[in-house]
Order: structure tokens, then C-alpha cells, then sequence
């Protein structure tokens, strides 16, 4: 019976020389060999979080390329949020296939370290992302929404940005060096001394979640002064504040903060902060990318229902067939023309009544024209094209904008004939 219980105490002693970063708490008992885990969870929700930025970014990236091309330091934001979100998600993962999200009582000292070490660098690039995705979003309420610079609305949004890039650049810094030497971070037993790290983070989760609420009302005052139906002002709505999980994650993730602050189970309670962080910047990214993607799921009916603004080249060509086909020396040379297209003059006194017919239709042209005041840019002309005295078409202006300046944003031409 000595050789069998020399065995057993063998067999036991990898179980009692486990040492854990944490001792259990009352009524707990480590389990390293079957812990408690959250990498499933994390690992469906990146699956999730990529798979659904990565659709509606290639798309809003074919809208802006391909259908409306244009690309402004708007898109240059939008790539930054996509692209800091897609690491941001690898960073989590890494940081639990290094530990984290399993209780800090079933995992060694050394494995401890691991999981703090990635979760300080997923809590930097979180906090640059975050901020970034934000801007995003600020720049496209102020294309969208703010036409009149220096508005109500516009400052609110200029105050807004400013508010952004100040704090997201001094947590930043102070999350980088909040410890001296910066191996104490995910080393707390090595000498040296630390900023209270609790306290920042807590206000960087309270500054997400106020401003994040805040993002979310600026569209619905917006759209609150549009002429349309109520239900077109809901779609309206519900297009530009995609993003509405975004404060609600960042509540969530503010009160696990909050309620985990004190407690020294880092390894479960980081990945968990972080999770709902991911969450939070892949719906502030569908924020800034799905309004832009509702051109392609329009644009055939756009086209064939309502007018567009010409093109450079359809001016030349405009240019050319008239210079060769249809010259004229009156923008409504059509209107003073009889049937077989010779043109009508004062002295054409058999002509009397086409001649006074051909005026008042013109004189009807002209008085039924209204100018409809419009709160907004807009992307679409009457396609009136007037001549001058050579034949060539003159410069369009006050129906639509461009970005040479050559359409201001004014009023637009509306024909009622």
C-alpha cells in the first residue's frame, strides 16, 4: 500500500503548488483547469463587429468613389474609424488568448501580467479610436445638417469637436504614462509609483456616454425644422442615429466601471469594460457609414425621376451640336418658330396669331416661375440651359452647389407650366 500512496501524493501535487494572482473569495474555489471564460462571447462579438463594419464601409466607400466621386477629409476620418476599429477588435482578441476574461483566482501571476499588459495597450487604442469615430460623426452632422456656418447648430458641433480632441488627447497621454516605470502597469509588484487610474477611467466612460447622448440629439433638431411628412422625418432620423447603440453600450459599459472600480479582479473585469467599448465604436462606425450607402439602394430611381445638375462634358457637348446643328441667337429661339421651323418676325403678318401666341406662352413661362427657398444644399437643377447671344451656354447659378463654385446654394428654379 506504500508504492499507491507515494502515487496519490505524485498525482496531487501540480494541484496544491498552483499559486493563484488572486486569491478566490469566500465560498470560491480556483478552478485553473476549467475556469469560467469569456472568450466565447468576445469572440462572437468581434466576428460580429468586423463582419458589420466591414460591409457598410466597402459600401459607403463605393458611394463616395464610384456614384458621387468625392472624397473630403470627412472619408479620411471614416477610413481612421474603420480602420482603429478593425485593431481595436484584434486587440481584444489578443488580449484573451492571453488570459483575459477568465477570474484573476484561476490564472498564475505570470498569466496575469499577460492579460494586463494587453489590455493597457487595447485601453490606448480604444481611447484614440473612440475619438476619432466621434469626429466622424461630428462631420457628418455638419455636411449634412449645417449648411449656414456659425449657426446655432454649427457651433454646437464646432464646440463639440473641440470638446473631443482636447480630452481624448490628454486621456491618452495620461494613459500612456500613468505609471513610472511604465512595467508597473501590468506589473504591480515592481517599485514605483502610479497615477489612479480607477478615477480617469471612470470620467472617460462618463464623457463617452454624455457625449454620445448628445450626438444622437443634434440630428433630431435638425430634422425637426424640415417641410415633410412625420414619417419621412422617423427614416430621417433613424438613418443619421444608426449609431443609437453607441450610448447605450457606453451606459453599459460606464456602469460595469463604475460598479467594478474597487475590485482587484482585473483579468475578468478589463475584458469585460472592453467588450462593451468594441460594441460602442462598431455602432458609432455604422453611424458614420450607413446614411452615406442609401444612394445605391435609390440611385436608379433617383435618375430616372428626378433632374440632375449637367456634367462638364455634357456642357461641350451641348456646346458642339448646337455650334453645328442648331444655332441660335435666342435662348427661346423654339418658342418664335412656326411648323416648318422658319423663324417668325414682325413681318410675318399672316403669322399675327402665332406670333402673339408664341408670347404669351412665353410671358406664362415666365410669370409662373417660383423660387423655392431651400434650407439645404441640394444635388439636382431644373436643366435649364440658357445661350448667350454667340449660342454658348451660359454659367448656371442659385440652383444647386459645387465644390468649384461655380453652383451656390440659393434657390431653385421650379416650373409650373
Amino acid at each position: 500500500m506504500a508504492p499507491l500512496l507515494s502515487e496519490t501524493s505524485v498525482s496531487v501535487a501540480p494541484t496544491t503548488t498552483f499559486t493563484p494572482a488572486l486569491e478566490p473569495p469566500p465560498g470560491v474555489i480556483s478552478n485553473p483547469d476549467h475556469p469560467a471564460s469569456l472568450v466565447n462571447l468576445a469572440n462572437i462579438s468581434i466576428g460580429l463587429c468586423v463582419s458589420l463594419i466591414t460591409i457598410f464601409f466597402l459600401l459607403r466607400s463605393y458611394v463616395r468613389i464610384f456614384i458621387k466621386h468625392a472624397w473630403t477629409f470627412e472619408d479620411v476620418l471614416a477610413t481612421l474609424a474603420y480602420a482603429g476599429t478593425a485593431v481595436c477588435c484584434g486587440l481584444l482578441w489578443n488580449t484573451m488568448a492571453h488570459y483575459g476574461g477568465l477570474h484573476s483566482w484561476d490564472i498564475t501571476p505570470e498569466q496575469a501580467h499577460e492579460s494586463s499588459y494587453w489590455f493597457y495597450v487595447t485601453s490606448i487604442e480604444y481611447g484614440a479610436t473612440i475619438g476619432i469615430t466621434k469626429l466622424a460623426v461630428l462631420w457628418l452632422y455638419r455636411r449634412v445638417f449645417s449648411p449656414i456656418r456659425w449657426s446655432i447648430l454649427d457651433i454646437a458641433i464646432v464646440t463639440l469637436i473641440c470638446l473631443i480632441v482636447g480630452f481624448y488627447s490628454i486621456t491618452t497621454f495620461v494613459k500612456i504614462f500613468q505609471c513610472s516605470p511604465l512595467e508597473k502597469i501590468w506589473n504591480s509588484a515592481l517599485p514605483g509609483r502610479c497615477l489612479e487610474i480607477k478615477w480617469i477611467l471612470n470620467i472617460s466612460g462618463g464623457f463617452n456616454t454624455v457625449t454620445d447622448y448628445l450626438i444622437l440629439l443634434l440630428p433630431i433638431q435638425a430634422v425637426r425644422n424640415l417641410h415633410m411628412d412625420r414619417s419621412k422625418k422617423v427614416l430621417v432620423v433613424l438613418a443619421f442615429t444608426f449609431g443609437l447603440c453607441a450610448p447605450i453600450f457606453a451606459t453599459i459599459g460606464f456602469v460595469v466601471r463604475l460598479q467594478n472600480s474597487g475590485s482587484t479582479d482585473t483579468s475578468w473585469n478589463q475584458p469585460k469594460i472592453m467588450l462593451c467599448g468594441v460594441a460602442e465604436l462598431a455602432s458609432s462606425t455604422l453611424c458614420v457609414c450607413f446614411p452615406e450607402t442609401g444612394a445605391i439602394f435609390c440611385r436608379r430611381t433617383r435618375t430616372a425621376t428626378v433632374p440632375r445638375r449637367p456634367t462638364a462634358a455634357e456642357f461641350r457637348d451641348w456646346r458642339e451640336s448646337d455650334r453645328q446643328f442648331r444655332p441660335r441667337q435666342d435662348p427661346y429661339h423654339s418658342l418664335m418658330t412656326n411648323d416648318e421651323g422658319e423663324s417668325i418676325g414682325p413681318q410675318d403678318r399672316g403669322n399675327d396669331i402665332s406670333l402673339a401666341s408664341s408670347l404669351l406662352v412665353l410671358l406664362a413661362v415666365s410669370t409662373s416661375a417660383e423660387l423655392e427657398k431651400q434650407v439645404d444644399g441640394y444635388d439636382v437643377t431644373c436643366l435649364e440651359v440658357r445661350l448667350d447671344n454667340n449660342g454658348n451656354p451660359q454659367d448656371l447659378t442659385g440652383d444647386g452647389h459645387s465644390n468649384d463654385g461655380r453652383w451656390t446654394r440659393k434657390t431653385h428654379l421650379n416650373l409650373n407650366l
